[in-house]
C-alpha cells in the first residue's frame, strides 16, 4: 500500500494528538490523586505535632528553633528504637538513623531562570512533597544516599553528608517542612540489606522522565521506592508515581521528625524520643 505525503502527515498528527491526550489524562489523574492525598497527609503530620511537649528554645544557624519532644507511644515506635534527633552539645545536627527517609516540600526548581518554571515547581512541591527525598545509611544519621537532578555539576545517585538541618534551617529558605519517616517492623538484618542494595545504585544517572521507569536511572523518590520494593516493602501508597505524600501515607512508614518553618527566622522541631 502506498502512502502519499498527506496520509503520512495525518497519521503523524493522529499519533501526536493521541500521545498528548494520554499525557493529559495521566497528568489529570496525578493532580486529582495528589490533592486527594493532601488531607490524610495533613492529618498524619498534625497528629504527630499535637503530641509534642515543649522542651526549650535553641538557636541553630542564627535561627530561633522551638524544640518539642514526642514520647514513644505505639508499638511500632518502640520496635527497634533508634535515635531521631540529637541537638545538645553538638556542632552538627543529624536527623534519624539508618534506613530513615527524609523528605521535604522545598521547591526543586527554585534556582530556575524562568519564574514560571520556578512557580510550577513550588506549586507541586508544596502540595505533593516532591521537593527531595533521601535515605540514611548510618546509625547516627550522618550519611545518606540520594538521587539529585538539579545540583550543578552532578546528576545522579550519590552518597552525601546529612546536611538537612544545615541547608534548610536558615534565613531565606523556601522549604516549609522537613519530614523524617521510619520503616515499620523492619529487622536490622533487612535494614543492612537495604543499605547494601542502595549503595549499588551509586553512580547511576538521574531519570528526568518521571513517566517512564528506567533500569539504571532514578529520580529521588523512585530510587527509594524501587529499592524497598525488592524487600517487599511498599511505600508508594497509590502505586503510581512515588511522591513524598505517598511515603507519608504508606502503612509501612511512620513519622519520627518534623521541622517546620513558622515565620521567617523561626522554626519548630518535633522529634520522637524514647526518654
Amino acid at each position: 500500500m502506498k502512502y502519499n505525503r498527506y496520509t503520512i502527515m495525518f497519521k503523524l498528527f493522529y499519533i501526536t494528538i493521541t500521545i498528548m491526550f494520554i499525557f493529559f489524562i495521566c497528568f489529570g489523574i496525578f493532580l486529582t490523586n495528589g490533592f486527594i492525598e493532601k488531607k490524610p497527609v495533613k492529618s498524619i503530620l498534625d497528629n504527630f505535632k499535637n503530641r509534642g511537649e515543649f522542651v526549650e528554645t535553641i538557636g541553630i544557624h542564627s535561627q530561633k528553633v522551638n524544640v518539642y519532644k514526642i514520647n514513644v507511644k505505639y508499638d511500632y515506635e518502640k520496635e527497634g528504637y533508634n535515635q531521631v534527633f540529637k541537638y545538645k552539645n553538638v556542632t552538627e545536627y543529624y536527623i534519624g538513623s539508618k534506613t530513615d527517609i527524609i523528605l521535604t516540600n522545598r521547591n526543586p526548581l527554585r534556582n530556575s531562570a524562568s519564574a514560571i518554571v520556578s512557580d510550577l515547581g513550588l506549586f507541586f512541591s508544596s502540595n505533593f512533597f516532591i521537593g527531595h527525598a533521601t535515605m540514611n545509611i548510618t546509625d547516627d544519621g550522618s550519611k545518606y544516599i540520594e538521587s539529585v537532578g538539579n545540583d550543578t555539576g552532578f546528576f545522579g545517585v550519590r552518597e552525601s553528608e546529612n546536611t538537612w538541618i544545615k541547608t534548610e534551617v536558615r534565613y531565606g529558605n523556601d522549604a516549609q517542612m522537613i519530614v523524617g519517616l521510619r520503616l515499620k517492623y523492619v529487622s536490622e538484618d533487612t535494614k543492612d540489606k537495604i543499605i547494601d542494595e542502595l549503595k549499588t545504585k551509586i553512580g547511576c544517572e538521574y531519570n528526568t522522565n518521571v513517566l517512564i521507569k528506567k533500569k539504571n536511572k532514578y529520580y529521588c523518590t523512585d530510587l527509594l521506592s524501587r529499592v524497598l520494593n525488592k524487600y517487599n516493602i511498599n511505600i508508594d501508597y497509590d502505586k503510581m508515581y512515588p511522591t513524598g505524600n505517598d511515603f507519608i501515607i504508606s502503612e509501612n512508614t511512620f513519622v519520627v521528625f518534623i521541622c517546620e518553618r513558622i515565620v521567617e527566622g523561626e522554626f519548630n522541631i518535633y522529634y520522637l524520643s524514647e526518654e
